[in-house]
């Protein structure tokens, strides 16, 4: 039940960053939907029990294929974080000097 409970509620607040972010093209420009709409992604990345993290054990296609949909936006902002990560290392030159952005969660 409590896995239940918590895809629910990591769906709705993926819902509803959504919403902020397609009201915020389709109506008006507003940081605030976007820190806000960011905010519900890492509430349903934080919330939803990942089976990648070893946090959900239960087999089921459509829990596996609204994961991937769940965790994509943050996920792309860990990719881009470590892309410029890398970026930046590359420009200094060597793997152990320079900047160092590297963000996992």
């Amino acid at each position: 039940f409590m896995e239940f409970l918590r895809i629910t509620v990591a769906t709705l607040g993926f819902i509803a960053g959504t919403f902020l972010m397609m009201g915020m093209f389709f109506d008006h420009f507003d940081w605030k939907d976007i820190c806000a709409a960011l905010l519900f992604y890492l509430f349903a990345h934080t919330v939803w029990p990942s089976k990648k993290r070893g946090k959900r054990n239960s087999e089921s296609s459509v829990v596996d294929t609204v994961e991937l949909i769940v965790e994509f936006p943050i996920e792309a902002i860990i990719w881009f974080f470590r892309a410029l990560g890398r970026f930046f290392r590359s420009l200094s030159g060597s793997k152990t000097e320079g900047v160092d952005l590297d963000i996992d969660f």
